[in-house]
Order: C-alpha cells, then structure tokens, then sequence
C-alpha cells in the first residue's frame, strides 16, 4: 500500500539561508547533512529534508515533495504504470536513504516513492 507519507522534501535555492531560516527562526535542529546539497532536520513525525537545486527550476517548479513509503519500489512502480499513473523514471534511482522515482498526480503534482535500504531499522525509529 502507497497511503504512509515517509517524508517532506523542501526545495531551497540557498542551503546557507535554509539553515539559517529553519534553525535560527524557526528552531528546527540538524539531523544529518548527506554532502553540501541535502540535509535532514530533527522531526519527531515525518523526516524534514532541505534539499538544494537550482534557482531556475525552483522558481517554476515545485518547492515541496511529498515522500510516500514503499515496501517495493519496484513493484509498486509496476503497478502504477499498470493503472496508467506517469512514472518520472524508468529505473527508480538511489538516493541517501535507499531509492526513490517519482510520479505525478492528475494535476501534475510530483509524489516521490521512497523504499529504504534498512526498512526495519526505519520502523523501529
């Protein structure tokens, strides 16, 4: 089932005023950095991730990524694209925590799937 949200991914231009924004004003702490361009905040609920990318897309483009939760990336990719949903990738990709692709919703809303590397050791956290 793809209905846990895992995570919250939000765009920033500037991962320096990012910082400053979420642990200054608004009292987030740092998690984890994985390298210059991401970085996780401390968050009780759903993982908060600072993700750095370009002005251009950031400016068109969407600013907060919902990360929905699965168990098997690739056969819930393989499903979807079954019931007609638009799969971004071909192949699901890596990232810092496991893999990830992402999808769009009928209004072009981009949802990113997340299948962890260590599943249990997640839900046990």
């Amino acid at each position: 089932m793809l209905n846990k949200v895992c995570v919250l991914t939000i765009k920033v231009v500037d991962m320096e005023a990012a910082l400053e924004f979420y642990t200054k004003k608004l009292d987030f702490e740092v998690s984890k950095h994985y390298g210059e361009n991401i970085v996780s905040l401390v968050h009780d609920e759903i993982p908060i991730v600072l993700e750095k990318s370009d002005e251009e897309s950031n400016i068109a483009g969407q600013k907060v990524l919902l990360g929905i939760l699965t168990d098997n990336i690739d056969e819930d990719v393989h499903r979807l694209r079954q019931k007609g949903v638009k799969v971004l990738f071909d192949e699901s990709r890596p990232c810092p925590p496991g893999r990830y692709n992402i999808i769009e919703d009928p209004s072009g809303n981009q949802l990113e799937l997340v299948e962890f590397s260590n599943l249990h050791k997640v839900r046990r956290n």
